[in-house]
């Protein structure tokens, strides 16, 4: 029998339809100043890709993109900022108490690395993690990177007069 807390792959359709919204809150990498941010998440009709935009990122005023897509049991990653070179990346998503995991190696500041992007529950919400594991330190945990609160735009608008 599966122990209830140890975390089990996500159906990415799941996943990409949790997601989708317009979001607003704000994001910092570790020892900056928090920024506000809006976030559009689009998943498609076949609930195969997720698209995800973010209206600035932590290095320029630039907004970045997120392209997510089921590749088999994987999760592909395309990444584009406008500036620095699109960067790929494949990933297991999984699922433990309603947060969604995406686990993959890669390369972060030219360093190889586990990179982790988690998506935690967060009052009507999300609380985006991006946390790394480098795989050339002895370090045994995952180091914060940066957060994106995503938090849901509000639908109402000011009366008209």
């Amino acid at each position: 029998m599966p122990i209830s807390s140890w975390a089990e792959k996500a159906d990415f359709g799941d996943f990409c339809t949790a997601l989708a919204g317009h979001w607003q809150g704000s994001a910092a990498k570790l020892k900056q100043e928090p920024m506000q941010t809006s976030v559009q998440a689009i998943c498609s009709t076949d609930k195969q890709q997720l698209l995800v935009s973010v209206s600035r990122n932590a290095n320029h005023n630039f907004s970045e993109t997120w392209w997510f897509r089921r590749r088999g049991e994987a999760v592909f990653l395309i990444y584009f900022d406008g500036v620095n070179e699109d960067k790929s990346q494949s990933f297991s998503l999984y699922r433990q108490y309603g947060s969604y995991t995406l686990l993959g190696e890669g390369e972060l500041n030219k360093r190889p690395a586990l990179i982790q992007l988690r998506f935690e529950p967060k009052d009507n919400g999300w609380l985006w993690l991006q946390n790394v594991q480098y795989l050339d330190d002895d370090t045994e945990r995952y180091l914060f990177y940066r957060g994106i609160e995503m938090m849901p735009v509000s639908l109402h608008k000011a009366p008209r007069s």
